[in-house]
């Protein structure tokens, strides 16, 4: 059972995992197939599963691959409106790095779920995409990432 609940008819709240995967200059983002804008990809936590254990389940079942290192970088309180629906999200990012060799495409390729594709695009260019939570577009310093051993608390209302 993932942890993702309603409260009310407007409001739910989602415990998610999240993964930054980089590879070069590029970040891998997905999309749902029926949606506008991108996010990085992870998962709502299932009740009695460490977020650890999240983020391994996640990546496997939705691209097959398997981490090799992961490292907690930022705790986000994320706020915003879908579909009517008023979200309290509360996410935890990690920088992923997987054991597979990553093929790095120009093209949209669809995950293993078939509900979502994923993209990389350049960190350089994320301002040109419709990227949510709208504040990963400047977050991304890949050696600030990979260097820093804290854990930044980031607040988002978006």
């Amino acid at each position: 059972m993932m942890i993702s609940f309603d409260v009310g008819e407007s409001q739910k709240f989602n415990l998610r995992a999240v993964a930054i995967i980089i590879k070069e200059d590029r970040i891998l983002f997905q999309q749902f197939n029926s949606s506008d804008y991108w996010f990085l990809p992870g998962g709502r936590v299932e009740m009695m599963e460490e977020l650890h254990e999240t983020i391994e389940r996640e990546i496997s079942e939705e691209y097959g691959w398997s981490i090799k290192n992961k490292k907690l970088v930022w705790i986000v309180e994320n706020f915003f409106n879908l579909d009517n629906i008023e979200f309290h999200e509360l996410g935890f990012y990690f920088l992923v790095q997987v054991e597979d060799e990553l093929e790095i495409t120009e093209s949209d390729f669809h995950c293993l779920e078939g509900i979502s594709v994923s993209r990389w695009f350049r960190i350089s260019e994320l301002n040109q995409h419709p990227v949510v939570p709208d504040f990963v577009k400047q977050g991304i310093d890949v050696e600030q990432l990979r260097t820093t051993n804290e854990v930044k608390h980031i607040i988002n209302r978006g």
